[in-house]
């Protein structure tokens, strides 16, 4: 779980992500075990609690298929879908960031928008 006084900048961090790009529905961080730490969304219209934790398994998973084949570090995941694309990527070792988008055409700016916002909550929790 993300310490109280970090879940105001990481969600300020979100919110900036929607602002910055408009192709961006929603975006959530979540622990690798599937806790919601913060979220964004433009419209309430999608069930953010159950993605975190669905989102931690899938990198999970993704974690032990690149390990298994020897292929490094899971860096992110890519779900292209008929009405649009969900990505998930790591923050750090205990963080995931899934972000969506409901335009098909939008996979480049999703995932260089929220590699960013990825980088940025890295930063922001960081150990002092």
């Amino acid at each position: 779980m993300l310490a109280p006084e970090l879940i105001k900048p990481v969600e300020d961090r979100l919110a900036k992500l929607l602002d910055l790009c408009d192709v961006v529905d929603a975006v959530l961080v979540a622990t690798l075990d599937g806790h919601l730490c913060a979220m964004r969304q433009r419209q309430k219209k999608y069930p953010l609690e159950r993605l975190a934790t669905m989102g931690s398994t899938l990198m999970s998973l993704g974690d032990t298929i690149t390990a298994e084949l020897a292929m490094g570090t899971c860096d992110n995941i890519i779900s292209e879908n008929r009405q649009g694309i969900v990505a998930f990527m790591h923050i750090n070792q205990d963080l995931v960031l899934v972000s969506l988008t409901s335009s098909k055409n939008a996979l480049g700016l999703l995932l260089s928008h929220s590699r960013s916002c990825a980088q940025d909550v890295a930063k922001l929790v960081k150990p002092r």
